[in-house]
């Protein structure tokens, strides 16, 4: 299994639900810009020609050994596991997207931090001093991951992914968002053959769960289940996303048709 996180967050967000389920094989990568020591230039020339694809897609074949996995994207990541899916199908067994977009802001309401995200001076000035401000304490960071959980929630978010926030770049993950503003899947989906889960967190404030069903218009093996929590259901309620999860898991991937 690979798993994929969402914009400003790393994949240790995913390492508690793995540990839940028991899950040793596994594969957590980052997004471009959420690793320690990558700047905004090198940001700028991965995302030109989508090297950074390349990149990911030669991660996963030596993880897997050349055989298809399971792909596991949240949010951001979940639009990133379609590319992935259209560019490399013989690497895709199956899809599991959760509170995924499959536009940037194109027909999703742009809020001030997609703004600020998107102006370069505002931006690259306001960026820094929310990032140091939302990452200096445990509790500041509990606040920030507040705005789109419940605080209750926000207090399992492992530290381990504040702390690898902190040694981020603002301006490189700001790079990556301006390009994830800009996307739209929507024509690429249509050609994508592969069994697809949308787990959908009923309370979703961040990606609507009216947005997130376009994926079954589009998507030839698309089926969605609505479950209790927000944005990051993983987090939220763990017991209940691990179960929605192992149940997509038990089914045979190679002959499913869309539910």
């Amino acid at each position: 299994m690979v798993f994929l996180p969402g914009l400003f967050m790393t994949s240790d967000v995913w390492v508690p639900i793995c540990q839940t389920m028991g899950l040793r094989n596994r594969l957590l990568l980052d997004l471009p810009g959420h690793s320690t020591g990558e700047t905004a230039a090198q940001v700028i020339e991965m995302l030109h020609g989508d090297r950074w694809l390349d990149r990911m897609e030669t991660r996963i074949a030596e993880f897997s050994g050349g055989r298809p996995v399971h792909l596991v994207g949240h949010s951001t990541g979940g639009l990133v596991s379609l590319l992935l899916a259209w560019r490399a199908p013989q690497l895709v067994r199956s899809l599991v997207l959760v509170g995924a977009p499959i536009t940037g802001h194109r027909d999703l309401p742009r809020d001030l931090g997609a703004s600020l995200m998107a102006h370069d001076y505002a931006g690259r000035w306001s960026m820094p001093l929310l990032w140091r401000l939302g990452l200096a304490t445990r509790n500041n960071f509990e606040r920030t991951m507040a705005t789109v959980m419940p605080r209750a929630a926000a207090r399992n978010v492992p530290d381990e992914m504040r702390q690898s926030l902190q040694r981020c770049t603002p301006e490189a993950v700001r790079q990556f968002g301006k390009w994830v503003l800009e996307q739209d899947v929507t024509a690429t989906m249509e050609r994508i053959d592969k069994p697809c889960l949308a787990i959908i967190g009923r309370n979703d404030s961040v990606v609507p769960a009216q947005h997130q069903i376009k994926l079954l218009h589009h998507l030839p093996q698309a089926q969605a289940q609505l479950v209790p929590g927000g944005h990051l259901p993983f987090v939220e309620k763990p017991q209940h996303f691990a179960r929605t999860l192992r149940g997509w898991l038990s089914l045979p991937h190679d002959t499913q048709t869309a539910g």
